[in-house]
Formats: C-alpha cells, sequence, structure tokens
C-alpha cells in the first residue's frame, strides 16, 4: 500500500476540492465537510468490501429517507424537488455500486490515488443536498480521471 507524503496528500485533497467546486450546479453554496486522506487506488472500480459496504448502507439509508418522505410512495407528488433530486443521484449512484459490486475483489495494479470529499451544496432548483464524491486521481497526482457520487440523506 502507498502513502502519500503530507505535501502530496494535501495537493492531491485540494485538487479534488477544486474539481468539486467547478462541477457542482451552484458553486457559492457549496461547503466540504470533509475530505479523506489520499488512499491507494488499485483501477477506478476496486474499493475495499468496507468501502462497499459503507456506501450500500447510505443508499439504504437514501431509499429510507425517499419512502419516509412519499410514505411508501403513496404520497408520491413530482413536484417535491427534494425528493427528486435525492432521487436521480441514487439512480446514477446505483449503476455506478453494481459495476463496483461485480468488479469488488478484483484489484488491479496500482494507478494512482482516491480521494473521498463529503459536501453539501445546492442543486440546479434551489434544493440543498449532501453528497460524498469519490475522486479517482492519477498516479502523478496531476489530474482527476474519475469522480462518482453517493447521495447522503
Amino acid at each position: 500500500v502507498f502513502l502519500a507524503s503530507c505535501d502530496q496528500g494535501q495537493r492531491l485533497q485540494e485538487l479534488a476540492e477544486s474539481t468539486l467546486q467547478q462541477t457542482v450546479e451552484d458553486p457559492g453554496h457549496l461547503k466540504v465537510i470533509g475530505i479523506s486522506e489520499p488512499d491507494s487506488a488499485f483501477g477506478t472500480a476496486y474499493f475495499t468490501m468496507h468501502e462497499v459496504n459503507g456506501m450500500i448502507v447510505l443508499m439504504n439509508q437514501v431509499s429510507d429517507t425517499i419512502m419516509r418522505r412519499t410514505n411508501n410512495m403513496t404520497e408520491f407528488h413530482p413536484d417535491d424537488l427534494y425528493v427528486m433530486g435525492m432521487a436521480e443521484r441514487q439512480m446514477k449512484a446505483v449503476s455506478e455500486i453494481r459495476s463496483l459490486m461485480h468488479n469488488s475483489g478484483k484489484k488491479g495494479d496500482w494507478s494512482g490515488w482516491k480521494v473521498k470529499v463529503d459536501y453539501q451544496s445546492r442543486d440546479r432548483n434551489g434544493i440543498d443536498y449532501r453528497a460524498e464524491r469519490w475522486f479517482f486521481i492519477d498516479k502523478e497526482g496531476n489530474h482527476v480521471i474519475k469522480t462518482f457520487e453517493i447521495p447522503i440523506p
């Protein structure tokens, strides 16, 4: 396992945060809650079972939140922008998690770094939301090569 030096680790975290700033819909409302220490990446689809389990727990919490808010979908209202935004983010994340679960345990060669950023922001409809976004960064620490996001209820 490779560990980033303090200077390199900080640079990787800054790259992830800068990329996040450039990609959220409303950067003026971005608030970073936490940034993980950079960790070695072994491809862009490899996560430890602990990390995958954490993602599954979050997705279950998102489903529970949507079900509570819609009374188990019996009181679903398409004009509820909070539910619609969370459901959209959840569907994108589920697709990524399925791919991860299919590839979990298939550890490739060291490919660079991964950094997770927990944050809150505002979507295009003006609704505040929270999420964690994973950033995969090349070996040299210069470029983000992939990201994906998991909503946090």
